[in-house]
């Protein structure tokens, strides 16, 4: 990806997630105003029993700004193959630096959740092509799918030649939501409910070449297929995970925004 397409794309998503958290925040703080005025205009047996109301106004006011989060994430899936480019990776060394980072977090914000990355001890790496911008999305994607679905969470990242596994043990995804994963054909319940982010996964997928698979069983279990490292590797240098301490800050604060519609709302670090 280009560093003037990345930032115009950036600025694109950006801009939208603004805008729809300017909308949620006055939303909130016109609701806040008009439960406390409730709550001193109202004898206590009339309040008590509009608390059902208000409660699911507030579950609906959190409903709409992950939808807000997920719709400015989705505006830029329509450009992610003209301006994704992508390069030989190690994506087994990617995916355990994402899964050190990911721990700390959920380590930081006391969530019931753990990831773990499983391989052959004869699997030192594992060449395919990718982004690491695009795989930071598609995993924290994929994990707050994980998150929202219930607490205790025990994540699995298994890899093997040519395959990457996500597994999770959770109740598993619903069937139209395996069809919206693997197809792009959306449910009227879903349509309802926003879809919570697969079709993004899905474009992040499509933009490195990878194609998915759900597996019905337990928990999700979605096969991503990894297309073959074709370049020459005697004439290129493979993307490190072994950034700078400030390059793997940033990409710690990534990952928090990404999961932070399901965290506790705690500031950043």
């Amino acid at each position: 990806m280009q560093p003037n397409e990345q930032e115009l794309m950036m600025a694109l998503r950006g801009g939208l997630r603004g805008r729809f958290r300017q909308s949620f925040h006055l939303l909130e703080a016109a609701f806040e105003v008009l439960d406390d005025r409730m709550a001193h205009c109202v004898t206590p047996e009339e309040y008590e029993t509009m608390q059902p109301i208000l409660r699911q106004i507030t579950e609906q006011l959190l409903s709409l700004q992950r939808l807000g989060e997920h719709a400015a994430d989705a505006a830029i899936a329509p450009v992610l193959h003209q301006a994704c480019a992508p390069r030989a990776m190690d994506l087994l060394g990617q995916l355990r630096e994402l899964a050190e980072l990911l721990n700390e977090i959920l380590l930081q914000e006391s969530v019931e959740a753990s990831v773990r990355v499983e391989a052959a001890e004869n699997l030192g790496v594992l060449l395919t092509m990718g982004d690491d911008t695009l795989l930071n999305g598609l995993l924290a994607n994929l994990v707050s799918n994980s998150l929202a679905a219930g607490l205790p969470v025990q994540i699995t990242l298994s890899c093997e030649p040519g395959r990457l596994y996500y597994r999770d043990n959770g109740p598993g995804l619903p069937e139209d939501a395996a069809a919206l994963l693997e197809s792009g054909v959306w449910s009227d319940r879903l349509l309802e409910q926003g879809g919570l982010g697969l079709p993004l996964i899905r474009a992040y997928a499509a933009a490195m070449g990878w194609t998915l698979t759900v597996e019905r069983e337990a928990g999700i279990c979605v096969c991503f297929s990894l297309p073959p490292c074709t370049l020459d590797l005697g004439s290129m240098v493979l993307e490190s995970t072994a950034g700078t301490p400030s390059q793997r800050q940033r990409r710690r604060q990534d990952l928090w925004r990404e999961l932070h519609p399901v965290l506790p709302q705690t500031p950043e670090t």
